[in-house]
């Protein structure tokens, strides 16, 4: 499969059905579907969506948990020619009517009519649905042709403001992603692929979305939140080759196999990290005791998922000096990356920048927010076609001369204490170098003499580290500027279901 494929997804899904009926699409805690089986509850879905009136441009609420009726629900939509709007189904009530109120929503897949009635009443809106358990189409009205600029879906980020911003990304940059991951990652109609995000989450399409386009199986963990040593004899059952993890997970992960040394599952042959950055010292860790090569990636919703990668070569793994931050690594296929200063000028080698992404990669722009879209998609002045655009990501990185992307930091994450400018990741890769610390996030809080650092730290369970223990740690390591005046150690930090961090579950800092 080229990266340059621009077949619509959902044709290709399709046309693996057709090439091989029998094979496992779906595997989850509910039971399997072949190929042959997907494809046709897709139809009975999609047969009931056009009759409701969903068409190209509708939005349609994906208003299921994950597991079969997730696959069948997703397909079924996009077969009716329309596009999911992909929501976390235990948010507030009021959080699901504004989202369906800013995606001018008015249908919605639901296993059945009890669910579909619960979706109405809380989201105050009357929806026309259709039922992701009918098995069979009525008629054989094959799939709707997709047009490669039409919407693919809908998925909201948080915003600056507070209002989540609708991400509208088309079918011609989600075919374009997904023939390169599945080049990228290797993936084969042998292929079992954990399916582990969290369903509102955009990675659970890219664990799902190259594995049928290769005509794989996704593999459903009924529960996301187990530990990784709960994981491994899930991963060995279903002999899955592939997954997909939140880069604090992973390296939970690594420093628990550190702790206590075992093989992996045999099937296990590629890990995939993103959605934060990780540290070298993980890596090393887990590339020293001979565990499946990691690759670890860079991207935002708004650049269709997964903009960069990086892989290391033996040599760059010896290479790194200390803990510092995983590096972003190279553009895929199609993405452009450029490392711009204020005025968007390119910036010379090792010097700072923000990055701008552009390239098949990117979305249409922000649902019905014009204004919104043209502030962060902007003109790319380096293309070579007129009317190209490029995204500002707000995230500040270097390049050396053949060396890849580095992360440095957000452009809002730079705060000045006592005169002194710190990077906040600074901060944390210094707290995460402790063998105990599995998780931490730092953060500037107010204080009555100016500003303060506070450190949040998830520590190994059991352990007898102190927080006044891990500040004497920093102490003896870097500049009293740097080490946090307070550190409240927990259990684990408090992540959306895609492993993000969730700043406002963070309790408040006990200041000095």
């Amino acid at each position: 499969m080229s990266p340059t494929e621009t077949t619509p997804v959902p044709l290709r899904i399709a046309q693996r059905a057709a090439l091989t009926p029998e094979a496992t699409a779906v595997r989850a805690p509910e039971g399997e579907l072949t190929y042959r089986q997907f494809h046709r509850r897709a139809r009975a879905v999609a047969e009931e969506l056009r009759a409701a009136g969903a068409g190209p441009e509708d939005t349609v609420l994906l208003g299921v948990r994950r597991g079969i009726h997730w696959a069948v629900g997703l397909l079924g939509i996009w077969y009716a020619g329309a596009a999911p709007l992909l929501v976390d189904l235990d948010a507030p009530d009021e959080r699901l009517r504004t989202l369906l109120r800013a995606a001018g929503t008015r249908h919605a897949v639901a296993p059945d009519t009890q669910a579909a009635a619960l979706l109405q009443r809380r989201t105050g809106s009357e929806l026309f649905w259709a039922s992701t358990t009918t098995t069979n189409p009525t008629s054989a009205t094959p799939p709707t042709d997709v047009a490669p600029g039409s919407l693919a879906y809908v998925l909201f980020t948080s915003g600056s403001t507070g209002q989540p911003k609708p991400v509208a990304v088309g079918h011609a940059g989600l075919a374009a992603q997904v023939a390169t991951l599945a080049e990228r990652y290797g993936l084969t109609d042998q292929d079992a692929v954990l399916q582990f995000a969290a369903p509102a989450f955009d990675v659970s399409l890219e664990e799902a979305l190259p594995t049928w386009s290769t005509g794989g199986a996704a593999v459903f963990v009924e529960d996301n939140v187990l530990s990784p040593a709960e994981l491994e004899p899930f991963l060995a059952a279903e002999h899955v080759s592939v997954v997909n993890l939140p880069t604090p997970y992973w390296s939970q992960w690594a420093k628990d196999l550190e702790r206590a040394p075992r093989p992996l599952p045999s099937a296990l042959r590629r890990v995939v990290i993103g959605s934060d950055a990780g540290r070298t010292a993980d890596l090393t860790r887990w590339t020293t005791a001979g565990h499946p090569p990691v690759i670890s990636c860079y991207g935002l919703t708004e650049s269709t998922i997964t903009a960069t990668s990086y892989e290391p070569a033996p040599a760059e793994l010896s290479g790194f000096r200390g803990d510092e931050l995983i590096p972003l690594g190279e553009p895929l296929a199609g993405v452009r990356a450029y490392v711009l200063d204020e005025e968007l000028r390119e910036t010379p080698p090792g010097a700072a920048g923000e990055l701008y992404l552009a390239g098949s990669c990117l979305a249409r722009g922000y649902h019905g927010r014009p204004g919104l879209t043209s502030e962060r998609f902007v003109a790319d002045p380096f293309a070579h076609t007129p009317g190209e655009r490029m995204y500002r990501t707000g995230d500040r990185v270097n390049r050396t001369p053949g060396g890849p992307l580095v992360f440095l930091g957000r452009a809002d994450d730079q705060v000045k204490i006592r005169g002194h400018r710190v990077e906040l990741k600074e901060v944390e890769a210094a707290v995460a170098a402790h063998p105990d610390v599995i998780d931490v996030v730092v953060r500037a809080v107010a204080a009555a003499d100016g500003p303060q650092l506070a450190a949040w730290a998830a520590v190994t369970v059991g352990g007898n580290l102190t927080a006044d223990e891990l500040r004497r740690h920093l102490l003896a390591t870097m500049p009293g500027y740097l080490v946090p005046a307070v550190v409240t150690l927990m259990e684990r930090l408090p992540r959306t279901p895609g492993g993000k961090l969730d700043p406002k579950a963070l309790p408040a800092p006990a200041l000095r």
